[in-house]
């Protein structure tokens, strides 16, 4: 394991690319015409061992830049931007963003917070990885993979919560997790976690919070099996995790459109329990007519 983190280190950070434009500190390049990503403030090789960054402090990404009198729309976080900024402490990302790309925050030691947009789509491998003062970070709501080495060895990491669109974990991506205490797993089928997504010793401390009917599937499935402790999820856990009653489609909002999908799951439901949650409007724990008056009670009150 130690040989291969150190290739994919060298391999994202041997070489950065150079900016197209430096506005208050932060550094760009372009996409086009009209969008812009953030990106390293030159080409540096960690054979060399030349310095990394300037990024130190707290840094806030914001939504649009201003060059040339053109406004470009800042949309990503590009590969190893941040890479090797161990005087970062604090990133925050404006809404516009939709991705994390590879190695983005790789050996950022001293941060501590990331402010994650609900509108981030994908972290890639080795985003956050050996971010050791990392105390919470956010996955993207609809992530259905979790990238080799996203998270190895956030070693201030106490909890997190695997939406419940995840299907897969890769290998690493989970790993060295020495202060965690509790993995919220949001999804009603084991996602495929492949062998070494987690160290066998934060499975022994680490207890799994999992959808209550499906407690047995986890208790019976490769590595998930090897937690200690396997709790079902309380209506706090949901909550506490920004599930919303009547947000049925986990859109960030209570609107018609989840009105015209309860009408579909009262005639059949679907085995998704993050989708059964949000549509037991009233949490009487019964799907039914009484959960869609309820609803559109609440929606006709709005107008």
């Amino acid at each position: 394991m130690r040989v291969w983190v150190l290739a994919l280190f060298t391999v994202c950070c041997g070489m950065l690319h150079a900016y197209d434009v430096e506005v208050d500190g932060v550094y760009y390049g372009f996409f086009g015409t009209r969008r812009a990503y953030v990106t390293h403030p030159g080409e540096w090789s960690i054979v060399d061992a030349q310095p990394a960054a300037a990024y130190t402090g707290e840094i806030i990404i914001p939504e649009t830049i201003t060059y040339n009198g053109r406004t470009y729309t800042v949309v990503s976080v590009g590969a190893s931007a941040f890479a090797g900024c161990d005087g970062l402490t604090a990133v925050q990302l404006p809404s516009s963003v939709r991705a994390i790309s590879g190695c983005a925050f790789l050996g950022c030691t001293s941060l501590r917070q990331v402010s994650v947009p609900a509108t981030i789509q994908a972290f890639s491998s080795c985003a956050f990885m050996g971010c050791t003062s990392l105390q919470q970070v956010t996955l993207p709501r609809h992530t259905e993979m979790i990238e080799s080495l996203a998270l190895y060895c956030c070693a201030s990491l106490t909890s997190l919560a695997l939406p419940h669109t995840v299907r897969a974990i890769s290998q690493g991506a989970l790993e060295h997790l020495p202060a965690m205490t509790d993995l919220y797993c949001f999804s009603s089928v084991p996602p495929v976690a492949e062998h070494g997504a987690f160290t066998p010793a934060d499975q022994q401390r680490c207890i799994l919070h999992v959808p209550a009917d499906a407690l047995h599937l986890y208790q019976e499935s490769p590595l998930w099996s090897d937690f200690c402790r396997i709790v079902a999820l309380t209506d706090e856990d949901y909550t506490g995790h920004n599930y919303r009653r009547g947000d049925i489609n986990d859109d960030g909002s209570i609107d018609v459109e989840d009105l015209h999908l309860l009408r579909r799951l009262i005639v059949s439901l679907p085995d998704d329990a993050a989708v059964r949650w949000a549509a037991d409007v009233n949490g009487d724990g019964k799907v039914n007519a009484i959960d869609y008056v309820t609803l559109a009670r609440e929606q006709s009150g709005k107008r």
